[in-house]
């Protein structure tokens, strides 16, 4: 039985992703219509530090929409209640645009956990090409999960400093079960990075003190089963932060 949905005012993120109906729009043309709400959060939703799309790297019909809340469930819910929320849905069911939802799931952060924006780069907020990672980590143990966040917050250190281009890095808590697609179970650390282009994501990935975390891992005796990878890229509409 899926397990019920916690609520909670945490800081929490959001993901859903939509397949665009190409038999009576275009992608840009979904895009031009949803980037009149993110506009709309962008300036009236203090509470909503994020909100942007981007593209599935592997379906590219497939947008995802990536949310930050500052408040969790307070915050979602002003969000949903906007009218430019209900407009939005209005217009995009009258013309029929959005096939079917694909996924989405909510976690809340881990606290200092990592980094959710580099405010000092504004230019790089509203910009499209960046890649955004999505990783789900499930543990036999929370003592486990608890040993690798530290071990990951470490790593999260050296990577702030040295890595300008490695944008977000950072997780959370699944809140609930995923209700479709997903292999996300109640508890689980869902990791999110982005990264400026590929060839940072390349760079970061093949840093030999990122290699060396799977070494310290095997070491501590953590067992991480990777349950899910999805990779995206920003299309501009939207903003990463404010």
């Amino acid at each position: 039985m899926r397990e019920e949905t916690r609520m909670s005012n945490e800081p929490m993120t959001a993901i859903v992703e939509f397949q665009v109906n190409t038999e009576t729009t275009s992608v840009e043309q979904w895009l031009e219509e949803w980037s009149k709400r993110a506009e709309d959060a962008r300036v009236g939703e203090p509470q909503t530090p994020s909100y942007a799309a981007a593209l599935n790297s592997e379906t590219r019909d497939q947008v995802l929409v990536f949310e930050r809340y500052s408040q969790g469930d307070i915050s979602l819910k002003e969000h949903l209640n906007r009218s430019a929320h209900q407009e939005l849905h209005e217009r995009m069911g009258a013309e029929n645009m959005t096939k079917r939802r694909v996924m989405s799931t909510h976690f809340v952060d881990v606290e200092e956990y990592g980094w959710w924006s580099r405010p000092e780069q504004q230019d790089v907020m509203r910009r499209p090409g960046v890649i955004i990672t999505v990783l789900g980590m499930r543990f036999p143990s929370e003592q486990q999960r608890e040993k690798f966040i530290q071990l990951s917050q470490a790593h999260a250190e050296y990577c702030w400093t040295e890595e300008p281009d490695t944008l977000i890095y950072s997780g959370g808590l699944a809140l609930s079960d995923a209700d479709r697609e997903l292999d996300i179970k109640t508890g689980d650390l869902v990791f999110v990075m982005a990264s400026t282009d590929m060839e940072a994501m390349v760079k970061h990935r093949d840093d030999p003190k990122h290699l060396a975390i799977g070494e310290r891992l095997s070491a501590e005796g953590i067992n991480v089963e990777g349950t899910f990878l999805r990779s995206y890229e920003t299309t501009g509409d939207g903003y990463l932060w404010k």
